[in-house]
């Protein structure tokens, strides 16, 4: 159950309001919204209220090392994302940010510490049932061989339906309305094989939307994007998060970062040196000595922004 409203607010995210009570009747009416687990506005201002259902997923990774060779490429990294949270994953070239998406993904097993899912070992979970709670966007270009853009959006529905089984009606249209979404249903009967990386990473993003997965790993999704449609893709990564659901993405526009993300973690040489809200996080000393230039932040139409010194 949830409830939206399209009023904007202006300003900021609000913090999350823990609410209580009960009731959808009667005089009810304030104690029905009083009912509902949180009350938050979204980065852009708008209001949702949506109910944490205790099935939502959270993800954890404990102390997490790993090395390729002597090059040791993640040291010691512990970070939760909970329902709920819109989380920037940033950093120089070099520093970990893939092995880190990769591992909390499942698709590289940490050799130091371990993740949890829902809190159990994810070296132990289905790996089914892994996909019907993360979804992963990739830095690198798959393999899409020839299937069309709509066959690859409908891969998203094989951790649910069964990868042999044929997509329903309902799903093609989900598929397409997702597709639409992103400005890229046009495509539809294309060869993915042929698309540019924008219009593929755009494909893979509405594969993702359709998944219903609560938690998305997007590593780089607007590296090949045009301003428009990356304005387009992380507004659906704020509405995925305003309703319960979670994102933890890589970005190196920190304008970006400042503007849809709440949280923001910095990993350098392999460690988590800043995890934390991103206003307050991310600071001119902090970023100069992480990206080794010169950096200073400051306002333009009430956003902010960075230039090198």
């Amino acid at each position: 159950m949830q409830f939206k409203s399209g009023e904007d607010r202006g300003g900021d995210a609000s913090p999350s309001v823990p609410l209580h009570s009960a009731s959808l009747h009667g005089k009810g009416v304030l104690s029905s919204v009083l009912s509902i687990p949180r009350l938050r506005l979204g980065r852009r201002g708008r209001c949702c209220v949506y109910i944490r259902s205790s099935e939502l997923t959270t993800i954890t990774a404990h102390n997490l090392t790993h090395a390729f060779g002597p090059t040791e490429v993640l040291r010691d990294v512990s970070l939760t994302i909970e329902p709920g949270e819109s989380v920037a994953l940033v950093g120089p070239n070099g520093a970990g940010k893939t092995t880190l998406m990769r591992t909390l993904a499942g698709l590289l097993d940490p050799q130091g510490g371990r993740v949890e899912l829902d809190g159990e070992d994810l070296q132990h979970v289905d790996r089914r049932q892994v996909a019907r709670k993360l979804s992963v966007v990739p830095q690198a270009r798959p393999q899409v061989f020839e299937f069309s853009a709509l066959e690859v959006v409908l891969m998203g529905f094989h951790a649910r339906s069964g990868r042999f089984s044929l997509p329903s009606k309902d799903q093609k249209t989900r598929a397409l309305q997702a597709m639409e979404r992103l400005e890229v249903a046009h495509l539809a009967e294309r060869a993915a094989s042929v698309l540019s990386g924008g219009e593929l990473q755009r494909v893979l993003m509405a594969r993702t939307m359709v998944t219903e997965a609560d938690t998305w790993l997007l590593d780089e999704p607007t590296a090949s994007l045009d301003l428009r449609h990356q304005v387009a893709l992380l507004d659906r990564v704020s509405e995925h998060c305003a309703e319960g659901g979670s994102a933890l993405a890589v970005l190196h526009d920190l304008a970006l970062v400042d503007r849809y993300f709440d949280r923001v973690v910095v990993l350098d040489a392999g460690r988590a040196v800043a995890d934390g809200p991103t206003a307050s996080t991310l600071t001119e000393s902090l970023l100069s000595e992480v990206f080794e230039v010169p950096l200073r932040g400051g306002t333009v139409a009430g956003r902010k922004v960075w230039v090198v010194e």
